[in-house]
């Protein structure tokens, strides 16, 4: 690691950033968080196994960084080798494609700091990028229902948002980032901490501009999908498991594989693999019984590579 100068004292937020292939965006990430109006924090950026050049999109923020560089092993290792090394009493998590406003830190510092029950604070966002939903904010899309508990979380009733701050000695009983998960490694994170009793809290407030954009990690619906059915059945097979999560989880993991299967059914038909296309619609339509889906199977049979030519343009 390069390490950044930090006052004597120590940050009092450590900022993680995990980085990989987000050179054309990580230069707006970082200058956001310099443009912060509290000014007591160390940036500790992890290069995930980049094959873009990250360093040069970086240098001009070199001196005031700190910087780990490892082989690619996902988004929960880059935040893992972070929090390893980081000082701070809190943590807070930025990913490198998104743009903090000015006033992020100095936010959910003061709620934290006013409020020592809240361990877990996360803010609204403002989506912009390659998506349709431009403009619109995050708990629009996602509204929160509070207080946020484990309950509500496992059913997808509330949904985080990845650019929060927490108190950094949680990781000492909840754990570190589950490294075998690619994608929804934040969603069990919170749902571990919600489990054993750690207070989320939120604020409407838009802190932070949210890209979207195709190819992110967060519009791969299938590995999605799967990974969701990996944090539920962690649950399950907890040796503490509870009755009531016994009977919740089922049909969340029914969901998920239909979530699973439909994403499967467009992937295949873009790539006129028609009859995979059809087994996986199926599949779907199986657990959600959709008239729509039904119409779309017929279409599948009839005339494929018109249906393959309308989902590829959407």
């Amino acid at each position: 690691m390069t390490p950044g100068p930090q006052p004597a004292t120590g940050p009092t937020v450590s900022i993680i950033v995990p980085a990989y292939n987000v050179a054309p965006y990580i230069g707006e990430a970082l200058a956001s968080v310099m443009a912060q109006t509290r000014k007591d924090y160390e940036v500790i950026v992890v290069n995930d196994g980049s094959t873009d050049d990250l360093e040069s999109a970086i240098a001009p923020f070199r001196d005031r960084i700190g910087y780990v560089r490892q082989e690619n092993r996902g988004t929960s290792a880059a935040r893992n080798a972070a929090l390893r090394l980081a000082r701070g009493r809190y943590v807070a998590l930025l990913d490198g494609d998104d743009i903090w406003m000015p006033e992020f830190l100095e936010r959910l510092l003061a709620r934290l700091e006013a409020d020592p029950s809240i361990d877990v604070i996360y803010p609204n966002a403002v989506i912009f990028g390659e998506t349709p939903v431009v403009g619109k904010l995050f708990q629009d899309i996602y509204p929160p229902r509070e207080p946020v508990t484990f309950e509500r979380l496992l059913t997808r009733e509330c949904t985080v948002f990845i650019s929060l701050m927490f108190k950094r000695d949680l990781i000492g009983t909840v754990g570190m980032f589950d490294e075998g998960l690619r994608c929804c490694e934040d969603f069990d994170m919170w749902l571990r901490m919600a489990r054993l009793g750690y207070r989320i809290g939120l604020t409407r407030e838009p802190l932070v501009r949210y890209r979207r954009r195709v190819g992110s990690a967060s519009t791969e619906k299938a590995a999605m999908a799967r990974a969701l059915i990996t944090v539920y059945e962690k649950i399950l097979h907890r040796p503490d498991v509870t009755g009531r999560e016994r009977e919740l989880i089922p049909p969340l993991v029914a969901n998920a594989r239909a979530e699973e299967n439909l994403a499967l059914s467009k992937q295949m038909l873009r790539a006129g693999e028609f009859e995979r296309a059809a087994e996986h619609l199926a599949l779907a339509n199986a657990h959600y019984r959709r008239l729509k889906l039904s119409l779309v199977a017929i279409l599948l049979r009839v005339a494929p590579s018109l249906l393959a030519r309308l989902v590829s343009r959407r």
